[in-house]
């Protein structure tokens, strides 16, 4: 087994990089939404904060975005600091239950990307623990975690109609405290209405050791987990400008050693390769990123794709990854995303017929407000559901065509 090696050799030289990036993501995302933005509610920038912080001074944060977003971008940054002092000692303490039990887990997402290819861990602030585990461990990890404080949750109250849930949510609330742990033990990646193929055995073969907080771990092989979080981006249909940022750490964090070659077979091999060309692309365009050309090449989208996506969807994906406006954009290109053309036609099935599992997460709303509702009712959905979206498809076309 590999240990986990990152090469932060040329981080320095990231910085001014980074700086324009950055700078040019706020302006799109400020020119979208005026000085009025308002980041409790706001899906793309609050997450990154952390590193816009560590990027820019308060002054040049308030050159950029106006002195009320930037006072309230610092508070964030202090109560985020704050929530993950405790996620750190937390995690700390889990790690070594696990440990002491004897049952592996695999670290993947924040944590992991905190303490691996991240220059400090505090730039990767997360708000849970995500950890990939042998379902035959399950049981025992269940009774751990409930000694140890931990209650078992369901995130969807729709979850309970799946016979095979690839998550499962604890939570630990101290009594004296606003403060909340949050675990999710993955045995596979959630349901999906994204065609992929993680193979689950084989994240275990190439699975790399890590130590945080002087515990012992094993995390992702780093193009699993570029594969993983391009794939995570996309599911959630490019909604966080930190899962972006994420992926730019993730590429640079090889070097020149980069296996390249590898993460083209696997993107291939996991029908994820038009994922990748855009995900890469955009750490290449936006972020200065150095992604071989003979990559990207190769995992080129079939044209149709590419029309779609580039000419329709997203001609413009600064302004469409940074700001609320971009949102629908998002996800007909999460929709668009495939590796062959004719791939379109089941995209579009799927997208008007989803799984029992998506259902559910798509309404969880509105299984909350009507909690009287039966939960074995929520077929009817799939009576609704295709209506909604073809209304949403049309608005669409109207609103661009005027």
């Amino acid at each position: 087994m590999t240990v986990f090696i990152v090469d932060h050799s040329h981080t320095n030289s990231y910085l001014e990089e980074d700086k324009r990036a950055l700078r040019c993501l706020l302006q799109h995302g400020m020119i979208g939404q005026g000085e009025h933005i308002d980041l409790n509610t706001n899906e793309e920038l609050p997450r990154l904060i952390p590193v816009l912080v560590a990027n820019f001074s308060p002054e040049e944060l308030a050159e950029l975005v106006g002195k009320q977003v930037a006072a309230r971008m610092l508070e964030m940054y202090r109560t985020e600091t704050l929530q993950n002092l405790f996620l750190e000692a937390e995690l700390q303490h889990v790690l070594h239950a696990f440990d002491e039990a004897g049952i592996a887990i695999m670290l993947f997402k924040g944590p992991a990307l905190a303490y691996t290819v991240y220059p400090q861990p505090h730039l990767r602030t997360y708000h849970d623990l995500d950890m990939l585990i042998h379902e035959e461990d399950l049981p025992r990890a269940r009774a751990m975690l409930a000694g140890i404080g931990y209650t078992f949750y369901e995130e969807f109250r729709a979850n309970v109609t799946n016979d095979r849930p690839g998550g499962y949510n604890f939570k630990l609330k101290p009594a004296d405290s606003w403060l909340a742990a949050l675990i999710e033990l993955h045995t596979a990646p959630h349901d999906s209405d994204i065609g992929m193929n993680f193979d689950v055995a084989a994240l275990w073969a190439n699975a790399q050791p890590i130590t945080v907080s002087g515990e012992p771990a094993l995390t992702m092989h780093p193009i699993d987990h570029l594969l993983y979080l391009c794939w995570h981006y996309r599911f959630h249909s490019f909604s966080r400008l930190l899962w972006l940022y994420d992926l730019v750490v993730i590429a640079r964090s090889g070097g020149d050693n980069f296996d390249w070659d590898r993460l083209v077979e696997r993107a291939q091999r996991q029908k994820l390769a038009t994922t990748a060309y855009y995900c890469l692309t955009w750490c290449r365009d936006l972020f200065g990123v150095a992604i071989p050309d003979r990559v990207l090449q190769t995992l080129e989208p079939p044209r149709l794709c590419r029309l779609i996506i580039e000419r329709f969807v997203l001609p413009d994906p600064a302004s469409a990854l940074a700001t609320p406006q971009g949102y629908t954009r998002r996800v007909l290109a999460h929709h668009a995303m495939v590796d062959r053309s004719g791939e379109l036609l089941k995209v579009g099935l799927r997208t008007l017929f989803p799984s029992r599992a998506i259902i559910g997460q798509r309404y969880q709303r509105y299984w909350e407000r009507h909690s009287w509702l039966p939960l074995q009712f929520f077929f009817l959905f799939y009576f609704i559901h295709p209506w909604i979206t073809l209304a949403k498809g049309i608005r669409y076309v109207i609103r661009k065509k005027a």
